[in-house]
């Protein structure tokens, strides 16, 4: 499958995620839907990893153990900050961790930066701003 549909159906899920979760807070604690949300999400990662082909390799690794910390301090966080905040504010302001990883990707994996790259990463900054306002 070719990654831009693979692009295409994360954003659809993560934005209906999104929805759905700030819906969720609503009725119940951030804590409850941080942990069933999560705990939900393990469902198609684990039918994904125990059907692949590499799984023999399955093996705990630091950098995805960090990753996955990191992953489960920003569902805390980011739960936190939809239970106090706008959707409309918490969602693309906390959705503009794809910088951090786009500067990273240009200074240490030495990935191709052009100016319509430096246009793009602007115009998403000044998006959240606009947003958050």
């Amino acid at each position: 499958m070719d990654y831009r549909l693979l692009c295409l159906i994360a954003l659809v899920a993560w934005g209906f995620w999104s929805f759905l979760s700030k819906l969720a807070t609503r009725t119940a604690s951030d804590h409850n839907v941080a942990f069933w949300t999560t705990l939900a999400g393990l469902l198609p990662i684990a039918a994904y990893s125990l059907t692949a082909r590499t799984r023999s390799e399955m093996k705990p690794a630091a950098l995805p153990v960090v990753a996955g910390v990191l992953a489960g301090i920003a569902t805390v966080a980011y739960y936190l900050a939809l239970r106090r905040g706008p959707a409309s504010v918490v969602v693309p302001l906390s959705g503009m961790y794809i910088l951090l990883p786009a500067v990273l990707g240009f200074i240490f994996l030495k990935e191709p930066l052009t100016m319509t790259h430096v246009i793009g990463l602007g115009c998403a900054g000044l998006a959240v701003l606009f947003l958050s306002l």
